[in-house]
Protein backbone atom coordinates (compact mmCIF):
# COMPACT_ATOMS: atom_id res chain seq x y z
CA UNK A 1 0.00 0.00 0.00
CA UNK A 2 1.79 3.75 -1.15
CA UNK A 3 1.63 6.41 1.51
CA UNK A 4 -0.58 8.15 -0.68
CA UNK A 5 -3.69 5.65 -0.23
CA UNK A 6 -3.47 6.03 3.33
CA UNK A 7 -6.33 6.92 5.25
CA UNK A 8 -6.32 7.48 8.88
CA UNK A 9 -8.98 5.78 10.59
CA UNK A 10 -9.58 7.94 14.32
CA UNK A 11 -11.63 7.28 17.19
CA UNK A 12 -12.47 10.37 19.82
CA UNK A 13 -12.22 9.63 23.10
CA UNK A 14 -11.67 11.25 26.58
CA UNK A 15 -9.04 10.04 28.76
CA UNK A 16 -9.43 11.29 32.78
CA UNK A 17 -5.81 11.23 34.95
CA UNK A 18 -5.41 11.93 38.14
CA UNK A 19 -2.31 12.44 39.31
CA UNK A 20 0.55 14.62 41.40
CA UNK A 21 3.42 15.45 40.31
CA UNK A 22 6.36 17.34 42.04
CA UNK A 23 8.47 20.62 40.84
CA UNK A 24 11.36 18.78 43.01
CA UNK A 25 14.15 21.50 43.33
CA UNK A 26 12.21 24.41 41.54
CA UNK A 27 9.36 23.73 44.25
CA UNK A 28 10.49 27.28 46.13
CA UNK A 29 9.89 29.37 42.87
CA UNK A 30 6.46 28.46 42.66
CA UNK A 31 6.18 28.42 46.52
CA UNK A 32 7.36 32.10 46.57
CA UNK A 33 5.00 32.86 43.77
CA UNK A 34 1.65 31.40 45.09
CA UNK A 35 2.55 32.87 48.86
CA UNK A 36 4.18 35.97 48.27
CA UNK A 37 4.34 37.49 44.99
CA UNK A 38 7.94 36.87 44.14
CA UNK A 39 9.99 35.66 41.41
CA UNK A 40 13.24 33.96 42.41
CA UNK A 41 15.85 33.36 39.83
CA UNK A 42 19.30 31.56 40.37
CA UNK A 43 22.51 32.86 40.94
CA UNK A 44 25.54 30.90 40.25
CA UNK A 45 28.20 30.47 42.61
CA UNK A 46 30.80 30.05 40.26
CA UNK A 47 30.64 32.59 37.19
CA UNK A 48 27.68 34.70 38.71
CA UNK A 49 24.90 34.11 35.64
CA UNK A 50 21.80 34.50 36.64
CA UNK A 51 19.02 32.47 35.32
CA UNK A 52 15.59 32.89 35.19
CA UNK A 53 13.85 30.98 34.59
CA UNK A 54 15.78 29.54 37.65
CA UNK A 55 18.58 26.11 37.36
CA UNK A 56 19.52 24.15 40.49
CA UNK A 57 22.98 24.26 39.05
CA UNK A 58 24.50 26.79 36.39
CA UNK A 59 24.03 25.47 32.86
CA UNK A 60 27.20 26.79 31.46
CA UNK A 61 29.98 25.95 34.51
CA UNK A 62 27.88 23.11 36.20
CA UNK A 63 28.29 24.59 39.87
CA UNK A 64 25.26 24.97 42.32
CA UNK A 65 23.22 28.48 42.18
CA UNK A 66 21.87 29.90 44.33
CA UNK A 67 18.32 31.57 44.92
CA UNK A 68 18.01 35.36 44.63
CA UNK A 69 14.85 37.76 43.93
CA UNK A 70 14.56 39.04 40.95
CA UNK A 71 12.88 42.15 39.78
CA UNK A 72 9.04 42.06 38.03
CA UNK A 73 10.06 44.48 35.44
CA UNK A 74 12.07 43.72 31.96
CA UNK A 75 12.10 44.15 28.24
CA UNK A 76 10.56 41.86 25.53
CA UNK A 77 13.44 40.14 23.86
CA UNK A 78 11.05 38.89 21.54
CA UNK A 79 7.02 37.99 21.07
CA UNK A 80 4.41 36.84 18.99
CA UNK A 81 0.40 36.94 19.10
CA UNK A 82 -1.44 34.03 19.77
CA UNK A 83 -4.70 33.29 18.03
CA UNK A 84 -5.16 29.64 18.76
CA UNK A 85 -4.77 27.33 21.94
CA UNK A 86 -5.95 24.95 24.34
CA UNK A 87 -9.04 25.36 26.23
CA UNK A 88 -7.52 25.94 29.36
CA UNK A 89 -6.70 29.52 27.66
CA UNK A 90 -9.32 29.93 25.25
CA UNK A 91 -11.20 32.54 26.88
CA UNK A 92 -7.87 34.85 26.59
CA UNK A 93 -7.06 34.69 22.95
CA UNK A 94 -5.68 36.40 21.56
CA UNK A 95 -3.12 37.15 23.71
CA UNK A 96 0.71 37.70 23.88
CA UNK A 97 3.66 35.39 24.98
CA UNK A 98 7.55 36.74 24.73
CA UNK A 99 11.07 36.13 25.93
CA UNK A 100 11.29 38.57 28.85
CA UNK A 101 14.66 39.69 30.33
CA UNK A 102 14.11 40.29 33.70
CA UNK A 103 16.24 43.51 34.89
CA UNK A 104 18.33 41.79 36.98
CA UNK A 105 18.68 38.22 34.45
CA UNK A 106 21.06 37.21 32.12
CA UNK A 107 18.70 34.71 30.55
CA UNK A 108 15.01 35.29 29.50
CA UNK A 109 11.91 33.89 30.68
CA UNK A 110 8.88 32.79 28.15
CA UNK A 111 5.67 33.93 29.57
CA UNK A 112 2.21 35.77 28.61
CA UNK A 113 1.60 39.55 27.80
CA UNK A 114 -1.53 40.99 28.33
CA UNK A 115 -2.47 44.22 26.77
CA UNK A 116 -5.99 46.40 26.76
CA UNK A 117 -4.72 47.36 23.06
CA UNK A 118 -3.11 44.01 22.10
CA UNK A 119 -1.01 44.55 18.39
CA UNK A 120 2.43 44.05 17.15
CA UNK A 121 3.36 47.60 18.01
CA UNK A 122 2.31 46.83 21.87
CA UNK A 123 4.62 43.88 22.46
CA UNK A 124 8.03 44.49 20.30
CA UNK A 125 10.76 43.61 20.82
CA UNK A 126 12.70 46.48 23.19
CA UNK A 127 9.46 47.36 25.08
CA UNK A 128 9.26 47.67 28.63
CA UNK A 129 6.84 45.18 31.28
CA UNK A 130 5.76 45.01 34.32
CA UNK A 131 4.21 41.61 36.23
CA UNK A 132 0.95 41.59 36.90
CA UNK A 133 -0.29 38.44 39.68
CA UNK A 134 -3.53 37.09 40.31
CA UNK A 135 -5.11 37.72 43.18
CA UNK A 136 -3.77 35.92 46.33
CA UNK A 137 -6.91 33.34 46.81
CA UNK A 138 -6.56 32.77 42.76
CA UNK A 139 -2.80 31.68 42.76
CA UNK A 140 -1.93 28.18 42.55
CA UNK A 141 1.65 28.25 42.42
CA UNK A 142 1.75 27.67 38.47
CA UNK A 143 3.21 29.89 35.75
CA UNK A 144 0.12 31.08 34.98
CA UNK A 145 -0.29 33.11 38.69
CA UNK A 146 1.38 35.70 36.87
CA UNK A 147 1.69 37.46 33.29
CA UNK A 148 3.54 40.80 32.00
CA UNK A 149 1.67 43.64 30.46
CA UNK A 150 3.47 47.10 29.48
CA UNK A 151 4.25 49.14 31.84
CA UNK A 152 2.02 51.95 30.76
CA UNK A 153 -0.52 49.81 31.31
CA UNK A 154 0.73 48.34 35.02
CA UNK A 155 -1.72 50.83 36.88
CA UNK A 156 -4.93 49.97 35.24
CA UNK A 157 -4.10 46.15 35.27
CA UNK A 158 -3.54 46.23 38.46
CA UNK A 159 -6.58 47.91 39.58
CA UNK A 160 -9.07 45.29 37.97
CA UNK A 161 -10.47 42.81 41.28
CA UNK A 162 -9.11 39.84 39.86
CA UNK A 163 -5.37 41.30 39.88
CA UNK A 164 -2.52 42.05 42.20
CA UNK A 165 0.58 43.90 41.67
CA UNK A 166 4.50 43.94 42.68
CA UNK A 167 5.12 42.34 45.96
Amino acid sequence: MSEDNFQAHEIRDVIKIQYKYTMGGQSKFFIELKENKKLLGTKCTNCGKTWMPPRINCSECYEPAEWVEMKQTGTIKVSTIVWYTTSAFIQSVPYGIAFIQLDNADTGLLQGIFSENLVPSKIKKGERVKAVFKRREDREGKMTDFFFVPEDEYEMWISKPEYEGSA
